[in-house]
């Protein structure tokens, strides 16, 4: 089953690769040919305005005075192999060539012309004995005309083709009447195309590049071989690195579930010490995950994902059993603590730790100590009204409740009116801003402080490490320390000791 499982997603991943470079390899072939297209236009453009402005070097001529003799030929001769993209030029009239630069025999067809400013027009003559039509430049002298002929631009001429008969290179002009001329026409229909308008000076026309699939596979810079090749690789590693997650994620839950019936969360104790009296008053505890060869897991290694799948109820089970174990054993002689166990709203949903402390505390094994839940405002709680509920099941057992992390999640002071906090812990980020100046948190210490005085809560900090830290909170009357400047969360003999 697994190797279908793993089959089918490198299946998925092969043709999803294959489309995504195939598709970036379309996006920048169509991005090429937007820019051939341009090209072309701008190399038509430039060709028509040096045409005219070779064609303004011409003399004037007029049907009164004007002889074609030897020498107008030879000035003929001359413009032409002079011109850049002129390759013949005669003297006409309406159509008629009186005098040209060179004897070609034109069968002409067709002629239609645009005129493009009062001295020019722009055309193109159908010739029978041509493959392609002919562009033609006229120049106006009245009843005589120059009529030149530019040379042919021909895509291949500026772009590179390597396939015979594949794109077709249109431009319109639209005018009266309509003029389109084409060159490297072919059958099919485009498989790509690429259209753009030039406004020039003199026109305005839209030049539009298509091709056939031939013609597209020179764009495209990324072979099929390369993309199987690269697809194949990739799939591969990337279902294999989804098997490993996959495995490691059951491995995962396998071993909380094997240490959950072990009994490998233990617990380690934070002292909180009264900075009146320095005596320890309570702790927190804290879970740690002790494999069977003594080497502990630190807690930010699973109980996110303890949390996530719905492992941490009985995972709490198993460390308040370690908790009971320790006061019996360790806890007879000292004064009475409370020990503050952390819980998650997921602890809430039913009574089943409820029911496990009910027989703790019935039982007697507590003695003179005290159990007390700690729920953090970081995690959300869907329902306050049926947390409640539950809570005040606890509280009849003489259980009551802190909130940890006060001021950095989502409950807000809404958990201390609906909830029944009986104790406020101020968040290490906050003591951390002790002695600094200018800090907005700095004022949010003081403010969740007169807060819970105000609402009658005890009040308990976390985090601090300094004396200087301990003698600020006490001069705001809060004297219930938790931190380094005390001790480090310890193991259960040394704690009690």
């Amino acid at each position: 089953m697994k190797r279908i499982e793993n089959g089918l997603i490198f299946t998925v991943i092969f043709f999803l690769s294959l489309i995504s470079l195939k598709g970036v390899d379309h996006f920048y072939a169509q991005q090429i040919i937007a820019r051939d297209t341009n090209v072309l236009a701008e190399k038509f453009e430039k060709v028509i305005k040096a045409s005219i402005v070779a064609m303004n070097r011409l003399p004037a001529i007029s049907k009164q005075d004007f002889n074609c003799t030897e020498q107008t030929l030879d000035d003929l001769r001359d413009f032409v192999f002079d011109a850049s993209f002129i390759r013949w030029v005669g003297v006409t009239k309406e159509g008629e060539q009186f005098c040209a630069s060179n004897d070609i025999t034109r069968d002409i067809r067709s002629i239609k012309t645009h005129r493009i400013s009062n001295d020019f027009s722009l055309g193109i003559v159908e010739m029978a004995n041509r493959k392609y039509p002919e562009w033609i430049l006229v120049k106006h002298f009245g009843d005589l005309n120059y009529s030149a002929s530019i040379i042919p631009l021909k895509p291949s001429y500026f772009v590179p083709v390597e396939c015979d008969r594949c794109l077709e290179y249109k431009v319109t002009f639209e005018s009266d009447p309509l003029i389109v001329f084409a060159f490297e026409r072919f059958a099919d229909e485009p498989f790509v195309s690429n259209t753009v308008i030039l406004n020039s000076p003199y026109f305005v026309a839209s030049f539009e590049l298509s091709g056939d699939f031939d013609f597209y596979k020179q764009y495209s810079t990324i072979s099929w071989v390369f993309v199987v090749m690269f697809s194949l690789l990739f799939s591969a590693w990337l279902t294999y690195l989804i098997h490993r997650w996959q495995s490691k994620s059951v491995s995962m839950r396998s071993q909380i579930m094997s240490g959950i019936k072990d009994g490998e969360f233990i617990p380690f104790y934070q002292p909180v010490v009264d900075s009146r009296t320095q005596k320890v008053v309570g702790c927190e505890v804290l879970m740690r995950w002790q494999h069977q060869d003594g080497g502990l897991i630190p807690p930010n290694q699973f109980i996110p994902y303890a949390e996530a799948k719905g492992l941490i109820v009985d995972m709490t089970k198993v460390l308040l059993e370690h908790v009971v174990s320790d006061i019996k054993k360790l806890g007879g002689k000292r004064e009475g603590l409370f020990f503050s166990v952390n819980i998650v709203p997921e602890h809430l949903d039913n009574d089943d730790l409820y029911q496990f402390l009910k027989s703790v505390v019935e039982s007697g094994q507590l003695k003179q100590h005290r159990i007390s839940l700690e729920i953090t405002e970081r995690l959300p709680i869907s329902d306050l009204v049926a947390a409640r509920q539950m809570l005040d099941k606890f509280y009849s057992l003489g259980i009551d409740l802190k909130l940890d992390d006060a001021g950095t999640g989502y409950g807000g002071f809404s958990y201390v009116q609906n909830l029944g906090i009986s104790t406020l812990k101020i968040d290490k980020m906050f003591v951390d801003t002790i002695g600094r100046e200018d800090n907005f948190n700095a004022k949010t210490i003081e403010a969740i402080i007169l807060f819970a005085q105000k609402s009658g809560l005890n009040i308990i900090a976390e985090g601090v490490e300094d004396d200087k830290q301990v003698a600020y909170l006490s001069q705001y009357g809060v004297y219930l320390i938790q931190g380094y400047v005390y001790s480090k969360p310890l193991p259960a003999k040394q704690f009690f000791h």
